[in-house]
């Protein structure tokens, strides 16, 4: 494994610490800014740390009690692929959701693609809707 690979896997060893912990820093420090996150089940992609920030508030107004564990990590050059289980306090969780990052050469998050279950109901309105 090279040393962008082991980069990027302590890079998504971050994005679920901060989470867990911190949403809101996970969006400043793990994306770019120009960051595209696309809800594969959904078929909706968001453009930029903004619109992330309010998919991000919408799923923390519902319940903010989660917590994401890896379970697998499998480095490509600048992408991993990451298998987690996701739970929270509410009874909701998320086992072995995948979601697919590629980082830059900064160590940020440019793509991420997306593949769970929503079994809290917390990203079934697109938040972009009530922005206005």
């Amino acid at each position: 494994m090279g040393s962008i690979e082991e980069r990027n896997m302590e890079r998504v060893r971050h994005w679920v610490w901060t989470w867990n912990n911190d949403v809101m820093r996970m969006v400043d420090e793990c994306y770019a800014e120009d960051c595209e996150v696309s809800d594969m089940l959904r078929n909706r992609t968001f453009h930029g740390r903004e619109e992330l920030r309010l998919i991000e508030k919408q799923m923390i107004a519902l319940d903010a009690s989660r917590n994401m564990t890896i379970t697998r990590m499998v480095p490509s050059g600048d992408t991993v692929a990451v298998e987690v289980d996701a739970s929270w306090d509410g009874g909701n969780t998320i086992d072995k959701g995948c979601v697919f990052l590629t980082f830059n050469d900064a160590g940020l998050i440019i793509s991420d693609h997306s593949y769970s279950s929503d079994s809290a109901g917390a990203a079934e309105n697109d938040p972009r809707n009530d922005a206005d």
